[in-house]
């Protein structure tokens, strides 16, 4: 029971470790594209088709932002749902083997 406590505070402490990342790809994202279509506006308004390209390319980083975000998101999930497998081990064999499992399924096909 200790052990299924203790694995619950390390879980519930790397998603917090996380979720800071998480939010910051989600501001980055929202800052992107404010920026971008106001330099979109204010290139038409100035009538600077030049401004109005850079605005573009500064709300196209709204994609690689969010990809980031929906990723970090999909680790948090996937660190949430090992608390399911890791409640069910009887040993610590079965725990490190679903561990295992859990981490290649999600963690092996990250590039990097």
């Amino acid at each position: 029971m200790a052990t299924q406590r203790t694995a619950q505070k390390v879980i519930d402490e790397a998603i917090r470790e996380n979720r800071l990342g998480e939010w910051l790809c989600y501001l980055f994202a929202v800052v992107f594209v404010v920026v971008g279509v106001g330099v979109i506006i204010a290139g038409t308004v100035a009538g600077q088709g030049i401004v109005a390209v850079a605005g573009r390319m500064a709300s196209i980083l709204f994609w690689p932002a969010m990809r980031e975000a929906r990723q970090m998101r999909k680790e948090n999930m996937a660190i949430r749902l090992l608390e399911a497998p890791l409640s069910m081990a009887d040993t610590s064999k079965a725990a490190a083997e679903a561990l295992r499992d859990a981490f290649t399924a999600v963690f092996a096909n990250k590039k990097g």
